[in-house]
């Protein structure tokens, strides 16, 4: 299991709910809705916010989810 399905599963079952719903549009490349902002200086990396979590993902030719976190301090230092 990797870190990101680890902090899902410690989330609440709403924002569990919540987060997996975000993370199979995000997927399907459906962006509509979502609080989204590309993250400065660095190519093709987008952050999804949800209220205190964050989704982190590279949008190329395919999506893929980097990181799913809280919000703070070290969030975006593995970038």
């Amino acid at each position: 299991m990797d870190r990101n399905q680890k902090f899902i599963k410690k989330l609440s079952a709403k924002e569990n709910h919540k987060v997996r719903d975000v993370v199979k549009q995000i997927l399907s490349g459906n962006f509509i809705g979502l609080d989204i902002k590309k993250l400065r200086g660095l190519d093709g990396l987008y952050r999804v916010r949800i209220g205190r979590i964050r989704i982190i993902f590279h949008a190329g030719e395919q999506v893929v989810i980097k990181q799913i976190s809280s919000r703070d301090d070290n969030t975006y230092n593995d970038f």
